[in-house]
């Protein structure tokens, strides 16, 4: 799979993983520049795998991952400094206050990226919830929560696992139109089994388990 003519934010080449003696990846193959590409699959097929090698939380047993042009197996500092992930599940404490967690992760990014998040903060419906504890949320405000923290970040690469579970219809509706907007200079990576979400991103699709498409 190869999107468009831009330079490539993600490429992967001959990726190899095995489990127990069962073969994951193959010889897998594909690169994404900027846009939406929706990983889809049946359950097993290897998409959180594939998320958690692209973001270099496990290691390939073969094959070349590179994010914005840095090798993660060479170089995964720099690699690693082009992504930012946006978990299915809630990381933050249940003591922490939203704000609290939002200032965390800049902290742990060293940056001031909630200055500049009010837009995100309006779209996803968070302003009324920021002094709330996570142990006082919803299921669906903390993920929007955990949405906020990924796509507050500048980071050319934006991967998101299953970003649509648990959320309304006006965060859906404003997660999308984010997408759109953001993905002509930045790649947003997500699994998902939402349909919809894909089409109204209009993310191309890399199918696993599967002749990739």
């Amino acid at each position: 799979m190869t999107s468009t003519s831009l330079a490539p934010l993600l490429e992967v080449d001959a990726l190899a993983m095995r489990f127990d003696g069962q073969t994951v990846f193959e010889q897998l193959s594909f690169s994404c520049a900027p846009g939406a590409v929706a990983l889809v699959g049946v359950n097993g097929s290897g998409k959180s795998t594939l998320i958690s090698l692209v973001c270099g939380v496990e290691s390939p047993q073969g094959g070349t991952i590179r994010i914005g042009g840095h090798d993660m197996k060479r170089h995964p500092a720099r690699a690693k400094a082009q992504l930012v992930y946006v978990p299915d599940e809630p990381v933050a404490y249940d003591f922490m206050r939203g704000v609290e967690f939002l200032v965390m992760v800049d902290a742990l990014r060293g940056r001031r990226d909630l200055d500049d998040a009010g837009d995100l903060v309006d779209g996803l419906g968070l302003g009324p919830h920021m002094d709330k504890r996570f142990d006082a949320m919803s299921l669906g405000t903390r993920k929007k929560f955990m949405l906020l923290s990924g796509l507050m970040s500048p980071a050319p690469l934006v991967v998101l696992d299953e970003p649509t579970n648990g959320i309304d219809a006006e965060a859906w509706g404003f997660l999308a139109a984010h997408i759109r907007q953001e993905g002509a200079k930045r790649l947003f990576f997500f699994s998902t089994h939402d349909r919809e979400f894909i089409d109204a991103t209009g993310a191309r699709r890399l199918r696993l388990g599967a002749a990739q498409d």
